[in-house]
């Protein structure tokens, strides 16, 4: 319903004169301003050329600040956050009263860029606070060129503009329609948080690592589905909200904009790029649909930029002044500690490069559809093939993740494989899941093997093999550890919170020194010291707090393990 302006003015107001002929100004300038409200005392305008809300309150010549101000200050206090920058012009009064009125209603804490301005009654255009706004400037200029619009002129704009808000309220509500995807992907990213809590149960970070965290060392190794499978699972509850609230902030309406099927090619593409970029250049190992996320988000900068017809002429300028300032908060929080940037920068490459080239090829302007889900004017099985290959494929890096880690197992005994640690000629059973994950690191010329790393393994074990002068006969092997366990009681490791003292106890029938520390970060670490022939070899193993229950006593049956190939 069009509102009709009031009929009652008395048309030969010079400020009802004054704001008419501005009103036809702007709707004759080049910036595309469209009229929503118009009433004797406010002209409501919105610019389509750039995100500009303008409101022109008429005040009478000889009103006082106080009265200005009283008209003025309900309008500020409606403005919303999120919305475009507004601009109020008051149209009459002097100009003291006028600017005096303008500079106390300006908020200092203000929810979007706002502009004062004031068109007193000698016809002086005056900004009194905030930004300028040159499409005012370039109207005031013309007034002496154009009439004002009078009733008639008034009815017609309103309407036009009336109706255009309306085709794009129908047009974001056909946006807001389509989230089957999206929806998917959240109950898919929480289901599997849940299943990581229910197979790690006091060992979450091992879970998560066996459910399949990315990881270059990992992944060069051959274990290629993590980059995938990583992009499902999170840290934490906390970590999940963050990142399905801006999936679900992000995801509707670029879902709508691309269709299902193409919206899944981006943020399958958009996970791969960022867990490829992290998995290449970072040496931690990461979880997260963060960059699928960044993807998403860069998705729709891309579409502000370069919109290929997916957003309505009067959308763009919206879009393109709200789609930053997402990427700067996230940029922010990107450099905290413990944040994959790499994975970040990836999937938001990955997302921007495919919207704004080839991903919205061949799809109808967003004008032109009747619902939602009618984004392709015609059947295209090749996109059916790879939106299906893109959904099997992270299906199935889920999947194999699962099969391959076995999470279930951490409430099991660890299955112990023999293992030979190298150039050194001895050898010892670990974990099968530890002898995956190798390390080596040379200390003073001796190097120090490491089987698996925390927190994605419940235990690290890491053995030295010291040459001897020569093979220490048996009657003197009492005497040798009997020095060693005094060497180990003297001395204090380093971040240690807790020492316990140092033992003789028997490995395998073999005698052999233990101590164990409780080191600052909670880890606990025991040692053990065996002679075998001509070799000391000590074997230190690091273990959490809240390892499996299953895992209790792992250390002493490694140790006991340790023999001469």
């Amino acid at each position: 319903m069009v509102e009709q302006p009031s009929m009652d003015r008395a048309f030969g107001d010079e400020t009802v004169d004054r704001r008419d002929r501005l009103l036809a100004a702007l709707l004759r300038g080049p910036d595309a301003f469209v009229l929503l409200r118009c009433d004797a005392d406010v002209a409501e305008l919105v610019a389509g050329a750039a995100p500009v809300r303008l409101l022109l309150v008429r005040a009478a010549d000889d009103a006082s600040a106080d009265e200005i101000r009283a008209r003025l200050e309900p309008l500020v206090k409606a403005v919303r956050p999120g919305g475009p920058p507004a601009h109020f012009v008051v149209v009459g009064g002097g100009a003291a009263a006028g600017r005096a009125a303008l500079a106390k209603a300006a908020p200092l804490v203000q929810p979007v860029r706002m502009g004062f301005h004031h068109l007193d009654a000698a016809g002086a255009l005056a900004r009194v606070k905030g930004p300028a706004l040159p499409a005012l400037e370039e109207a005031h200029r013309r007034l002496a060129e154009v009439g004002p619009l009078g009733p008639d002129g008034i009815a017609r704009a309103l309407e036009e503009g009336q109706a255009l808000a309306q085709q794009e309220r129908a047009i974001v509500d056909r946006l807001t329609g389509s989230r089957s995807v999206t929806t998917t992907l959240v109950i898919a990213c929480a289901a599997l948080l849940a299943v990581s809590y229910l197979f790690g149960s006091g060992t979450h970070e091992a879970a998560l690592w066996r459910m399949g965290a990315n990881s270059g060392e990992a992944v060069r190794r051959g274990e290629l589905y993590r980059l995938l499978a990583s992009a499902f699972l999170h840290a934490d509850p906390i970590h999940l909200f963050v990142n399905m609230l801006a999936l679900w902030s992000f995801g509707p309406m670029l879902e709508a904009l691309l269709g299902p099927r193409r919206f899944l090619l981006l943020y399958a593409a958009s996970a791969l790029g960022g867990s490829v970029a992290s998995a290449m250049l970072e040496e931690r190992w990461s979880v997260g649909a963060s960059g699928a996320i960044w993807g998403l988000m860069m998705a729709g900068i891309g579409v502000a930029l370069r919109p290929h017809g997916l957003l309505p002429p009067a959308m763009i300028a919206q879009m393109r002044s709200r789609a930053w300032w997402p990427l700067g908060l996230n940029l922010v929080y990107s450099f905290q500690p413990g944040v994959d940037l790499l994975a970040h920068l990836g999937g938001g490459v990955v997302g921007f490069a495919l919207v704004v080239t080839v991903l919205p090829r061949g799809l109808l302007p967003v004008e032109q559809r009747a619902r939602a889900a009618d984004a392709e004017p015609r059947p295209r099985p090749l996109l059916t093939a790879a939106a299906a290959l893109a959904a099997v494929a992270m299906a199935a890096s889920v999947a194999v993740a699962l099969v391959a880690g076995r999470p279930w197992a951490l409430g099991e005994p660890p299955a112990l494989t023999r293992v030979a640690v190298a150039d050194t000629g001895v050898a010892l059973d670990v974990p099968e899941t530890l002898a995956r994950i190798t390390a080596v690191e040379d200390l003073n010329g001796i190097p120090f093997h490491t089987y698996g790393r925390l927190p994605q393994t419940p235990v690290v074990f890491q053995i030295a093999v010291f040459p001897l002068d020569g093979e220490v006969p048996p009657d003197q092997v009492d005497a040798l550890l009997e020095q060693e366990r005094k060497t180990l009681d003297e001395h204090r490791p380093a971040n240690t919170v807790k020492k316990g003292p140092a033992e003789r106890v028997e490995l395998g029938g073999r005698p052999a020194v233990s101590v164990r520390n409780e080191l600052k970060n909670g880890v606990q670490m025991v040692s053990y010291i065996v002679v075998l022939g001509g070799r000391e070899v000590v074997l230190q193993a690091y273990s959490t707090m809240n390892r499996p229950v299953s895992w209790a006593g792992i250390e002493d049956k490694v140790a006991a393990t340790i023999a001469l190939p």
